[in-house]
This record gives C-alpha cells, structure tokens and sequence, in this order.
C-alpha cells in the first residue's frame, strides 16, 4: 500500500473528521493537552491530504458522495479554528464549502441508484455546516439541520429497503456503519438550541444504534479473514462517531436535559475509544506502508 491509497482518495479526509472531532470533543471536556496535541495532528493530516489529493487528482477514483468526506472535515477543522480564535473571516469559507455541498448533494441524489452507510454523509456535512453557521445566520443553521435529519431518514429508509433485499448483508457492512450512530449524535448536538425535545429523541437514537454497529462490526470481522495488509481508509469512518458521540453527551450535561453524573463518565470514555482506535488505525497504517 502506497502513500496515495493512505491520504490520496477524498474518503481519506474522514482521517481528519476523526481526529478534528477527538480535538473538539477533548476541548469540551476541559482536556486542554489532549485538545492541542490531536488539534497539531489535525493540521498536519490537513497539509497530507491536501498535498497527495492534489498530487493524485488526474488518477483518483472515487464516487461523488465521497466529496462529503472532505467538506465535512474541512468543516470540523474550521470549527476547531473557531474554538481557538472566533473571527467573522470563517463565514466566508462555510459559505463556499455550502454552495458545494449543495452542487455535489444534488449531482449524488440525482445519479442515486444504491445506497451503502458511507451516504450518510450527505447529511453528516450539511448537520456539520448548520453548527458551525449557527453564530452567523441561525435561521440558516435551522434550515441546514432540518436537510440533516431529511437526509439521515431519507439514507437510513434507503438502506433498511436494500438490506431487506440483500441476499449477503456482510458485505455492505464496512467502517462507515459507525456513521448510522453518529450522524444521529450529531444531529441531537445541532438541533439543541432549537428544541430539546428533537435533541434527546436523536441523542436517544444514537444509543440504541450504538450497540447494534459493534455488534455488526463484530459480525464483520468474524466472518472475514483479517489481514493488517487489507486496510481501507473507511476504517477512519469508526472515529469521528465516537467523538461526536462524546460531544452530544456532554452536550446534554452541559444544558441539563439529564443531570446523571455517569453520563461524564461515558463522554470521557467514548472519547478515549475513539483516541485509542486512531492510534491504533494509525500503526496499521503506518505498518502497512512499510511493509
């Protein structure tokens, strides 16, 4: 496995989604080393994927709907910008980044014929655009979370139809399974300032889905003969759920929605899963370059 299969594809930018969220969710915890040094990462995994996708831009293969990826962790990469100085400067590159969302969504539904999980996306970038344009034009934020929650319902409906269908389910199962969980949690983050009501109902949903995609994950892996060899950069799509997950925990702590301690407890410790699998993505990576 060459460099470019690492950090060359658009699907790789879910690196970035991964180790951005672990920042932002390690900020919220009041984790300030953790927060700088995944923050240093995340910048430097920035500088790689920018320069190997433009390296391979004239030989890469991808489907549109991985395009999302890179959005979503330019996205994140801004929002950890914001946490460590807020300007209006930001405004200008969400609103570039929304126009091609918006390009790119209906260019994806337009040609739409088979889901897989990685499709959640489409409403993972759009949720991720709502917070952060939430400080600059809230009736936007409300209108880009409302596309999120369509989208998650609309891909979800989608894959449950081909699923039902699908005469081998193993094989649609991969590392962006982790996003059917996450996109809820990210959901139930966004919408909080605009109903409580919605935010515990998908933060709810993100618990229940929790235990099902480890337990598909599980199946997976069972099923398959692992090799170190056969890594895919939508390992890194296990990552950013986590974290987000984290984040929309401590979220309904911070505003009160439930006042159970232990739920910190379980922010802190999801947090830590999901900084322990990057590190350890990051060697099988690593490993399977050099060998």
């Amino acid at each position: 496995m060459s460099l470019d299969d690492i950090f060359g594809q658009p699907i790789s930018f879910t690196m970035l989604m991964g180790i951005a969220g672990i920042s932002i969710a390690s900020y919220y915890d009041r984790l300030t080393s953790l927060s700088l040094s995944s923050f240093g990462i995340s910048i430097a995994l920035l500088s790689l994927l920018t320069f190997f996708s433009i390296l391979n831009l004239n030989r890469m293969k991808y489907e549109m709907v991985d395009i999302m990826a890179v959005i979503s962790g330019l996205t994140l990469f801004i929002a950890r910008l914001r946490l460590l100085y807020s300007s209006l400067f930001y405004f200008i590159p969400l609103v570039i980044l929304s126009i091609f969302y918006l390009i790119i969504a209906y260019r994806v539904l337009r040609s739409l014929k088979q889901v897989s999980f990685k499709y959640h996306l489409l409403g993972v970038a759009i949720t991720l655009l709502s917070i952060e344009l939430r400080s600059y034009l809230p009736i936007l934020s409300f209108i880009f979370v409302c596309i999120g929650i369509v989208m998650y319902l609309m891909v979800t409906s989608l894959l449950l139809k081909r699923i039902l269908k699908e005469k081998n389910v193993i094989k649609l199962i991969d590392g962006s399974i982790w996003i059917q969980m996450g996109l809820p949690a990210l959901i139930s983050f966004a919408i909080s300032p605009f109903s409580k009501v919605v935010s515990l109902v998908f933060w709810y949903l993100a618990l229940i889905f929790l235990p099902l995609v480890i337990l598909a994950s599980l199946i997976k892996l069972i099923s398959i003969e692992i090799s170190i060899r056969q890594f895919h950069p939508s390992l890194w799509s296990v990552i950013f759920p986590q974290a987000v997950l984290s984040t929309a925990t401590l979220n309904i702590v911070r505003v009160r929605f439930i006042a159970l301690p232990i739920l910190y407890e379980i922010s802190i410790s999801v947090l830590f899963s999901a900084l322990s699998l990057f590190l350890l993505f990051l060697s099988i990576a690593v490993f399977s370059i050099t060998s």
